[in-house]
């Protein structure tokens, strides 16, 4: 009896520290990076913008030019990514952090995302480009969400699974593509 009452105890204290550190996540990570294409965007036009005012290139130039401030964004999405990551795991608790480093280690490099996407974007450097700065920009929402619904349904009952994965559907099949005004405008 005393063996079922410390586990509940250990399993309370977990929910309750993984709710917290999914409070803290969803606030300082995946709430942040969802914004970042749009900043991306508006960083991108100010750049092109300096890099055109009183200069005569060519159209070739000019697309190099934008593939150059694209590859600078896409690489600089990456590492703001990570460094998020990072800050954030700094602020949750052991075992979220715990946890964290069982999903991921630590966040993929510039390059082994870019190879991720060559392959389909291999004609197309923009659209790569859009792709890795996109693809940084999204998180998965509810990756605590998820363990504290499979223990809850394990240990308290399987309807709060149903809701969870109903509620990160719902989440993420509204997420919006902010990328869309930067290949509209370019």
């Amino acid at each position: 009896m005393i063996f079922f009452r410390l586990l509940a105890g250990i399993i309370v204290f977990a929910g309750y520290a993984l709710y917290g550190d999914q409070k803290i996540r969803d606030e300082h990570y995946t709430k942040p990076l969802a914004k970042m294409p749009v900043y991306a965007f508006a960083l991108y036009q100010q750049m092109l913008s300096a890099a055109l005012t009183g200069a005569s290139l060519s159209i070739s130039e000019i697309k190099q030019v934008r593939l150059e401030i694209l590859s600078m964004l896409s690489q600089g999405a990456v590492e703001q990514r990570n460094h998020e990551m990072r800050k954030v795991r700094e602020q949750i608790s052991p075992l979220g952090r715990l946890l964290s480093w069982f999903l991921k280690q630590k966040g993929l490099s510039y390059q082994q995302i870019e190879e991720k996407y060559a392959k389909a974007f291999s004609k197309d450097e923009q659209e790569l480009h859009f792709k890795i700065i996109e693809s940084a920009s999204r998180s998965n929402p509810s990756v605590f969400g998820k363990l504290v619904s499979k223990l809850t349904g394990w240990f308290g009952g399987g309807s709060s699974s149903s809701a969870a994965s109903s509620s990160s559907s719902s989440s993420s099949s509204s997420t919006p593509t902010p990328t869309q005004p930067i290949r509209a405008n370019l």
